[in-house]
């Protein structure tokens, strides 16, 4: 038996709407509920960093699933103009906390997470960014002892760059000057951009072969003082330099990625110098107990011919005339005479060229050149010296280096001589 059954009369369809309607309405529906940014606990998941510079990740909740036992997701976007000053890695499983807007990305018809702010969640953002860096350059090896550099007992020049207006560069400077030549690198120690001049200053000091030692560092302060030398550029800078660098941040306490990753670590500024000037007195202390033990040892040997040789000069009295034995003792006494003026005048020659040594060492010193009124001018962006007109074109960027600073200017006017 087939029953039949009526289907309803269609009714006139009400007017259609558009994606881009639907969408619209659910966006303002959204940021109604939202109308300003909100904080947002979760754990990351799924963090991408494509080459716009924007970063993409979503918030999991690990508490509420939803009806099919998923965990909720809240899509996010950071993007570069937020996220250029993150200290630290975004990566998959770290519990955070964000501040953004709730919005709608209409070309996909996505809610989503606007971005503004990540704050790790128990455990501060520089500390997190520490931590990671620290990770990522051990696992590297550049804190590995092996690849440390010696610093030398007796260095001629020691280059100093931090900060000319600080206080610890007084102390610091008053210590080495009478031992050393020293070289002044001015830069910024703290806030934007002191991490890059710091490299830079790293890179020329080693380009222009500045010093044989180079101490790197400041004073204490807070950890956002200090930290430009957490910051990677400035750890790669100390790890590919050529001359030994001494780190020498903070106070005892202070601890940083430099440290680490520098030759020698100095727990104060102070302290570096101290420890330079300790090595040089004590291998200038140790020459001389050398050369002491020298003499002592030249002197009893000289002692010990002598005395054999008033044994002899007793025997030969027993067996040949005396005018014979007071030969042999005159002669004895002569060459003690001439040894002992012949070792002093040859310690008195290498006095004498160490002392002339170091005056030419200190009259080829830049630094002794830029206080004379002189100055070095680079071509920039590649840093070479400028000796002559020939390679420069109009426009060119230069860069002076004064005894107190540097000047960058550009070319108007090349004016051959006359």
């Amino acid at each position: 038996m087939t029953l039949a059954i009526d289907s309803p009369r269609p009714q006139m369809a009400a007017k259609a709407l558009s994606v881009a309607e639907i969408v619209g309405r659910i966006r303002s529906v959204i940021e109604q509920q939202f109308p300003s940014p909100v904080w947002v606990e979760g754990e990351l998941s799924n963090c991408s960093y494509p080459s716009s510079g924007h970063i993409y990740f979503s918030l999991v909740d690990e508490r509420v699933t939803d009806r099919f036992g998923q965990r909720l997701v809240l899509p996010c976007a950071f993007y570069r103009g937020a996220n250029q000053h993150l200290k630290f890695q975004l990566t998959d499983g770290l519990k955070v906390l964000c501040l953004g807007q709730v919005t709608v990305y209409e070309r996909q018809g996505q809610y989503q997470l606007k971005v503004l702010r990540v704050e790790p969640k128990g455990i501060g953002a520089l500390q997190l960014a520490f931590e990671q860096l620290k990770k990522r350059l051990q696992a590297e090896g550049l804190f590995e002892a092996s690849r440390k550099r010696p610093i030398p007992s007796m260095p001629a020049r020691i280059g100093v760059i931090t900060s000319p207006t600080g206080s610890a560069i007084h102390d610091m400077v008053s210590k080495l000057r009478g031992w050393f030549h020293v070289v002044i690198v001015p830069v910024k120690v703290q806030g934007e951009g002191a991490a890059t001049e710091i490299a830079r200053a790293l890179d020329l000091a080693n380009r222009l072969h500045l010093a044989e030692v180079l101490i790197v560092g400041r004073g204490g302060g807070s950890v956002e003082d200090l930290w430009a030398f957490n910051e990677e550029p400035v750890a790669r800078a100390i790890a590919r330099s050529k001359i030994p660098v001494i780190s020498a941040v903070g106070h005892q306490d202070d601890w940083t990625i430099a440290d680490y990753v520098a030759d020698r670590r100095a727990s104060t500024p102070t302290d570096a110098a101290k420890r330079l000037v300790y090595d040089y007195e004590t291998c200038m202390t140790q020459s001389r107990e050398l050369i002491q033990r020298l003499v002592d040892v030249m002197d009893s040997v000289l002692d010990d011919h002598a005395q054999h040789l008033e044994t002899l000069g007793a025997q030969l009295r027993l067996l040949h005339p005396q005018n014979q034995l007071a030969r042999h003792i005159t002669h004895t006494t002569e060459w003690q005479r001439q040894l002992t003026n012949r070792m002093q005048f040859t310690l008195a020659t290498y006095e004498r060229e160490l002392q002339g040594i170091a005056g030419r060492l200190q009259a080829l010193s830049p630094l002794a050149v830029l206080s004379r009124g002189y100055s070095i001018t680079l071509k920039l962006p590649e840093h070479h010296v400028v000796t002559t007109t020939d390679r420069l074109h109009l426009g060119d960027e230069l860069e002076t280096l004064l005894a107190n600073g540097r000047v960058v200017s550009a070319v108007t006017q090349m004016i051959p001589q006359t």
